[in-house]
């Protein structure tokens, strides 16, 4: 059991699948709108998870710095990456406590599938605020609120597709796109860009689209 605890997230059966599903979108939709070269970038994913998507970054030679209060998902992160001979800068922390030990600043600040488990969202985002390079991009995703999502991301997603652990999400932490958007504006952050993703169950395959009902990434810049 340890075993399979510690290989869960790279295991696409798992209970990450679904994120290996969504990976290859997220990751196009990240370079796209990042709109620069990734070489030599200052990026900081915030809740890295097993390290999805700061792999992937950092094969392209981004100076990738993933952050994780879970200490599992961090062990699971440095094993992946150093049996992969991929360099990506792991640590243990919560967005609060790194903020706090914290000098740099980053042109790239990734907070994908986080703010949605966050208590205090508008702190949250003040601290990332904080850590934008002027000229830095924001990059964010995460569930809308409404009777869609509560249907679909979290009783489909948790109960009857089996996508996700039951329990992951609570619906009234779910954020519409403008609450976020006049938070940002508050700082100084303007929003560039909101996209849904969207699932098409023939296919078996998600594509980036206009509908923001259920899940959605966010662009802004500093």
């Amino acid at each position: 059991m340890e075993k399979n605890k510690l290989n869960d997230w790279w295991n696409i059966n798992g209970n990450y699948k679904i994120l290996h599903k969504i990976n290859p979108l997220r990751i196009n939709f990240i370079i796209q709108n990042y709109e620069k070269p990734i070489k030599k970038k200052n990026i900081l994913d915030i809740g890295c998870g097993g390290g999805l998507i700061s792999e992937l970054l950092a094969k392209k030679k981004g100076l990738v710095l993933g952050i994780d209060e879970n200490i599992d998902n961090i062990k699971q992160a440095k094993k992946h990456a150093r049996e992969n001979s991929i360099n990506v800068n792991y640590k243990n922390l919560s967005l609060n406590s790194f903020y706090k030990k914290n000098n740099k600043k980053f042109d790239l600040i990734l907070c994908l599938e986080v703010l949605e488990h966050v208590d205090d969202v508008e702190k949250a985002l003040n601290k990332i605020s904080n850590l934008m390079k002027p000229d830095a991009t924001l990059i964010i995703s995460t569930i809308n609120r409404n009777l869609k999502s509560l249907v679909f991301a979290k009783i489909f997603g948790e109960y009857i597709l089996n996508w996700i652990p039951v329990g992951t999400h609570v619906f009234e932490k779910f954020l519409k796109p403008k609450e976020i958007v006049e938070k940002l504006k508050l700082k100084g952050i303007k929003t560039k860009k909101i996209k849904g993703m969207k699932f098409n169950p023939i296919s078996n395959k998600w594509t980036i689209s206009d509908n923001t009902n259920i899940n959605y990434f966010l662009v802004a810049k500093k």
